[in-house]
């Protein structure tokens, strides 16, 4: 039966992620890239800004007025605020609206529940979608980093988000074997503010933290370190304070998160059958998401794996165009189950 709907409506990959959500239209790229925040009037429930500008007001904004991050973990905390958000940001993305809803591919971590999937899917339909499937994110981020994942012979990708690391063999086109820590590059950030509040008393804020992490951030002894500056509010006097940190204390910060991150790698590999083990040996380990730019992280986990590690080309971008391929090609992948369709 000639596909009607697919012919006219307007297909779009989404990435919802804990710290960014981007949008890729195909045939076009990327048409949104913004934070995932909306800063919220508490009295009314209205909604005032939203992704980069609501970003902007975290630890500035008034009495009544909070900025509200509404995914944690990789996961929908707030399932209103992120239905709103993504209605928001889909208005944004296609501009003039279309005559059509759009089709939407979706990409959620495969150790998700049955519960968290559907609130995505459900978020997905009220936001303004004509149709919503769900794409596993480590399959996403291989195929936007170019991985023949159709292949019989299998490969290990490590997908490493703000608020969720995931480590997932890839063969045939599905999810093998996968492992899910619910903690990402948003945790090296906390890391980070908790060393610098028990170490020099000193409370610094998160934004401030992820830009030191992005700055300077390692998980290799530097020599010479590189130095950058933290400013924040000295917890003993009250007075707004500033010391310095370089490269090595700062991997000393980031030391257990990083090797939490490890460790989820390492448990997956230890679970491996012998062919799919085979398979990894000669292939590697492929890593993407924000979280695999952080310096020598690639390093850090060859030397504790024995593999070969290297991180995907756009890394930060894979997983998005990930679903907007998928997106293109509906009827190469699985249909995750969506609720209804609207009309």
């Amino acid at each position: 039966m000639l596909d009607l709907w697919g012919s006219f409506s307007t297909d779009l990959g989404v990435d919802l992620g804990t710290d960014h959500t981007r949008i890729c239209l195909r045939d076009e790229g990327i048409v949104l890239d913004e934070p995932t925040a909306a800063a919220v009037d508490l009295r009314q429930g209205k909604i005032l800004a939203l992704g980069r500008e609501a970003r902007q007001m975290l630890g500035r904004t008034p009495e009544g007025i909070q900025v509200v991050r509404p995914l944690q973990n990789g996961v929908i905390a707030d399932f209103d605020l992120t239905r709103r958000m993504l209605k928001g940001f889909l208005r944004q993305a296609l501009g003039k609206r279309p005559l059509f809803r759009p089709r939407l591919v979706l990409s959620v971590p495969c150790g998700v529940n049955s519960v968290e999937r559907r609130a995505v899917l459900d978020a997905a339909m009220e936001a303004g979608a004509g149709e919503a499937y769900l794409l596993e994110a480590p399959l996403a981020a291989a195929l936007g980093a170019g991985i023949p994942v159709r292949e019989t012979k299998s490969c290990l990708v490590v997908d490493m988000g703000a608020g969720a690391t995931e480590a997932a063999v890839l063969t045939q086109g599905k999810i093998a074997v996968s492992r899910l820590l619910r903690q990402g590059g948003r945790s090296l950030d906390e890391a980070l503010v908790q060393y610098s509040r028990k170490k020099y008393n000193l409370l610094i804020g998160s934004l401030q933290a992820e830009q030191v992490k992005i700055e300077i951030g390692t998980v290799r002894d530097t020599v010479p370190p590189a130095y950058m500056d933290l400013r924040g509010r000295d917890l003993i006097t009250g007075l707004p304070r500033s010391v310095t940190i370089d490269q090595n204390q700062l991997q000393e910060a980031l030391w257990e998160p990083v090797h939490r991150m490890v460790d989820c790698v390492r448990n997956l590999l230890e679970q491996l059958p012998d062919l799919l083990a085979r398979d990894v040996a000669e292939r590697g380990i492929v890593l993407t998401g924000g979280g695999a730019l952080l310096r020598n992280f690639d390093w850090l986990l060859e030397r504790e794996t024995g593999l070969r590690v290297w991180v995907a080309e756009n890394a930060l971008t894979c997983g998005v165009k990930g679903t907007g391929i998928a997106a293109g090609n509906m009827n190469l992948f699985r249909k995750g189950p969506r609720p209804r369709r609207n009309v």
